[in-house]
């Protein structure tokens, strides 16, 4: 081997060398939450459920449980002061509930819209704890807790979510490492009514311009952050002007909620075997949907099924940065299947191609690999 050969060489592996240091240091900060992430006492369950059910699901994590994995228990509640002495918690306008069981609903297009710009020339304000709630800044979160103080349990809990939800969605939220998202966690559900003014059939309520959200111990409150979590991490990356398309934007919230939060709707699997036996809606149909108010229940339901199942396959289809590339087009503004096309190649120049390649590895699992 000549010298010009051996010069290569060395080049060649110091350009991968340094490359591989830059990822080390971008993606280290935010993926060495996962150490974190261990088997215990999720605070915000009402119910108990064996360890060994989130240590599975962590040993494989495209078999999403039936159940939440997170087990809790029960824990009683701080004394609440008086209800005069409690400090409203004021939402904004763009307050969205969350049914305490069943769908988790749409956001509307006003209510998908950009992170605002930080505050010129100092850090940005945090809202007071109400009345009764202790206050902790983590390095992700402001974690808002009724009683005295914030337990640790808590606060591990959703920074670990934090770092399950950035495996797949760090690129499209850099701003979630300098502001923060706050979470206004009560004891109990009438604690959650009295700050939030919501009804007695909401189990939770977010804010994404806001960047709150707002939930009470319940067996259905972690799957309920992790969705809207990702909603305000992911809807981000689209300007107001054109925000998420629903599909997408309930798909990937599905789709974290499932995979990452490991809190699969109890509703998904029956919906996706009912795909598997080729129902559901044409993807060029399902794609133009932006409003599901008034709809069937059961269609709704097979709606998101199909949303996270195409989310599924897009974001195990092809390594590397294929999945942003396609969210990067739709953002600019460029036709689905235009975004489709320059992300992922041939054979996917139109929404009929992948609807056939998704419907085929929905039975088969040979194209994207994923194991059911």
């Amino acid at each position: 081997m000549d010298i010009l050969s051996k010069l290569r060489i060395v080049f060649w592996g110091l350009v991968l060398g340094l490359w591989g240091l830059f990822m080390y240091q971008y993606m280290n900060e935010d993926m060495s939450m996962l150490k974190k992430f261990k088997i215990g006492k999720n605070p915000l369950s009402s119910a108990s459920s064996p360890a060994a059910v989130l240590k599975r699901n962590l040993q494989n994590p495209q078999l999403p449980p039936a159940q939440p994995a997170y087990p809790g228990v029960p824990q009683t509640p701080a004394p609440l002061p008086p209800q005069s002495s409690m400090n409203l918690v004021r939402p904004g306008s763009d307050i969205k509930d969350i049914p305490a069981a069943g769908m988790m609903p749409e956001h509307s297009e006003g209510e998908r819209i950009a992170i605002p710009a930080g505050r010129a020339g100092g850090e940005e304000r945090y809202p007071p704890a109400p009345g009764g709630f202790a206050m902790k800044v983590t390095r992700h979160f402001v974690v808002y807790e009724e009683g005295s103080e914030v337990s640790d349990e808590l606060q591990e809990t959703v920074e670990a979510l934090h770092g399950n939800i950035m495996l797949d969605l760090v690129a499209f939220s850099p701003w979630s490492r300098e502001k923060k998202v706050f979470i206004f966690f009560s004891q109990s559900q009438d604690t959650y009514r009295r700050i939030t003014g919501r009804p007695a059939w909401s189990g939770g309520a977010a804010s994404l311009s806001e960047r709150k959200i707002y939930l009470y111990k319940s067996d259905e409150a972690f799957g309920i952050l992790a969705h809207e979590l990702t909603h305000i991490y992911f809807d981000s990356f689209f300007p107001a002007s054109n925000p998420s398309p629903l599909w997408l934007s309930e798909g990937v919230a599905t789709y974290i909620q499932s995979e990452r939060g490991f809190s699969t709707p109890a509703w998904l699997s029956q919906n996706l075997a009912l795909l598997q036996r080729g129902n559901g809606f044409k993807l060029g149909d399902m794609v133009r949907i932006e409003n599901l108010q008034g709809a069937d229940e059961d269609n709704v339901r097979l709606w998101y099924a199909q949303s996270y199942s195409v989310v599924r396959f897009l974001m195990n289809l092809k390594a590397g940065d294929a999945f942003y590339v396609f969210c990067k087009n739709l953002r600019e503004g460029k036709p689905a299947a235009q975004s489709l096309y320059q992300a992922y190649g041939m054979p996917y120049n139109k929404l009929s191609s992948l609807e056939y390649a998704w419907r085929y590895d929905l039975k088969t699992g040979k194209i994207s690999g994923i194991n059911r």
